[in-house]
């Protein structure tokens, strides 16, 4: 949230500071003294300033524009700074992924409840590729993603979102057997889904079963991992092709402090220029970021990659 305030010459505050150290005697310095402190939330600082501009988010989510996803890296033990807290994403963005959903803490679940304010929606992370070597059987994948949809709901999350890799090659026992499990997954999480909540799959679609794309909201394509522009034209234009999913439901990916190569051969900013790319070769959906937690810290401001992605995509908001 963009909040302008009145902010004194920084210069007056450095002279103040010098005369002040100038003057003051060796105890002055080291006394100790208790100073109460009372931060207040914008919220309570402004009520009915605070209602309107969520009432402005309700309405910005509700209109046509490109869509922003982002994947959150939750599992920091250590929070070094605000950059690993849910509370300080933009409030541009409309989708967030936290990818440790098991390590959600207190705080997390306190931030969720301000995001959901904000109208933006946090979904629980289904990462299949990482359990598949686990989930061997129906019965274990079954328990897993019951345990996954009941927590979800126990946190009020807004839906789900899935990753899963596709079985190229290998037997076709393990071909079938990785079919059922994606037809499983798709079939229990959609299932669980409540009025308004989103089923997303990140990752090659070839792992959902063609007719089970319909059920999607969105799929994020692993662009982020594409190095160069023809690479990339080429891989999307083979989704498109020879997938049933809408241009409006494919959102491209990159990572915050990647390159990509343009046509020209020049190393761009991976992020900035993907925005182009949802027009260019859609136009498509949006634009998920990843390593959100990178793009905290800028001279300019907090989240500037994220933010100015946003605005580029939807300049005319």
């Amino acid at each position: 949230m963009n909040m302008k305030i009145s902010i004194p010459n920084i210069f007056t505050y450095l002279f103040l500071l010098l005369a002040l150290f100038a003057t003051a005697s060796c105890s002055d310095l080291t006394d100790q003294k208790t100073v109460d402190i009372d931060p207040q939330h914008a919220k309570e600082q402004n009520p009915e300033l605070w209602a309107r501009y969520m009432e402005a988010l309700r309405t910005y989510r509700q209109s046509e524009h490109f869509i922003t996803y982002g994947s959150f890296d939750n599992g920091t033990e250590k929070p070094k700074n605000e950059g690993a807290y849910l509370r300080s994403l933009p409030d541009s963005l409309d989708i967030v992924t936290p990818t440790h959903p098991e390590s959600l803490t207190s705080y997390d679940c306190e931030d969720i409840l301000l995001l959901q304010e904000k109208s933006i929606k946090v979904l629980y992370l289904v990462d299949y590729t990482a359990q598949m070597s686990t989930l061997t059987d129906a019965a274990k994948l079954g328990a897993w993603l019951d345990k996954a949809i009941a927590t979800a709901s126990q946190l009020g999350m807004n839906g789900f979102a899935i990753k899963g890799t596709p079985l190229y090659g290998g037997t076709e026992a393990e071909q079938a057997a990785r079919r059922e499990a994606a037809k499983l997954i798709v079939s229990k999480l959609s299932a669980g889904l409540r009025d308004d909540d989103l089923l997303i799959f990140e990752g090659d679609p070839a792992f959902v079963d063609t007719d089970d794309l319909d059920k999607l909201d969105y799929v994020v394509l692993n662009t982020a991992t594409i190095a160069n522009a023809v690479d990339l034209k080429l891989y999307v234009t083979n989704v498109i092709d020879n997938l049933a999913l809408a241009k409006d439901k494919l959102l491209l990916s990159a990572k915050v402090g990647s390159k990509l190569v343009s046509e020209e051969g020049d190393k761009l900013d991976a992020v900035a220029n993907m925005t182009d790319r949802v027009i260019s070769v859609g136009p498509l959906g949006g634009l998920a970021i990843y390593n959100l937690g990178d793009d905290y810290f800028h001279t300019g401001m907090n989240y500037e990659v994220t933010r100015k992605a946003i605005q580029m995509m939807n300049s005319s908001r």
